[in-house]
């Protein structure tokens, strides 16, 4: 069996060579840097597993005409409050009947949907009945993508065990506790990880794909501080992670006193 460092260096190569281009695809200052999943997580006020209801309409602005929308049904909330209601989220449309849509699932958590990669800066086109995990930031009283340029506000994925699901899960979690507990929490992942790949003794392409990305947070300038750039305060959703998420909210409740 290959070991993990040499496993996740195959995995963070394609990554590597598609820099460039992902610089070249959209216009951003010269010191842009994209946030990594972790500070995806922080920035956002909500992260929403959704399936895509349809096309729908909405206003830009006060006495400005209909845009085009697309209408979200929330199945689960990661982060926040369970949405009340059906998601619209302004300037985003419906994928015209027979493009070709990227996989669900996809293992390439340091890359943005493609369609961010091709002039749009993020994603703004989704296929009606997808199934799409979200991460959102408040905006005038409704809901826009979190994360800028490049990020991965909006991913295709299979359903609520989706390995991007459970990754996002834990890295909502990490970003609400206190820098040194957010570092022991992360750093014994890649172990736990490894164990994983050893008990089964293969090289599992979304375990690999996860301890890639848990890497890439880790040694991100600044980390284990993290400076959102939009507030984050409403609560996290642990139950999914079972005893992680337990020893999640022992670090936290550690951490306020």
């Amino acid at each position: 069996m290959r070991t993990l460092a040499r496993a996740l260096a195959l995995v963070a190569a394609p990554a590597l060579l598609a820099a460039p281009a992902a610089a070249l695809a959209c216009s951003v200052v010269a010191d842009y840097r994209v946030p990594t999943n972790l500070e995806l997580a922080a920035e956002a006020n909500a992260i929403v597993l959704g399936q895509v209801a349809g096309a729908a309409e909405a206003l830009a602005e006060p006495g400005e005409a209909l845009s085009g929308a697309i209408e979200v049904r929330p199945l689960a909330a990661i982060k926040g409050l369970m949405p009340g209601e059906a998601l619209l989220l302004p300037g985003m449309a419906l994928a015209r009947a027979g493009a070709p849509t990227p996989e669900a699932g996809a293992l390439d958590f340091a890359q943005p949907h493609p369609e961010a990669l091709a002039g749009s800066c993020i994603r703004r086109t989704f296929e009606a009945g997808a199934t799409v995990l979200l991460f959102l930031a408040r905006e005038d009283g409704g809901w826009a993508p979190a994360g800028g340029p490049f990020s991965r506000w909006a991913e295709d994925v299979s359903g609520p065990d989706d390995p991007w699901v459970q990754l996002a899960t834990l890295y909502a979690s990490a970003a609400q506790v206190a820098p040194p507990a957010r570092e022991t929490l992360l750093q014994d992942q890649p172990d736990a990880l490894q164990a994983r790949i050893a008990a089964e003794a293969d090289d599992d392409p979304a375990v690999l794909a996860m301890a890639t990305d848990l890497e890439r947070a880790m040694t991100a300038p600044g980390f284990p501080q993290l400076v959102a750039r939009a507030p984050a305060a409403t609560p996290v959703q642990t139950e999914a992670l079972g005893e992680l998420g337990e020893r999640i909210d022992e670090l936290a409740r550690d951490g306020r006193e």
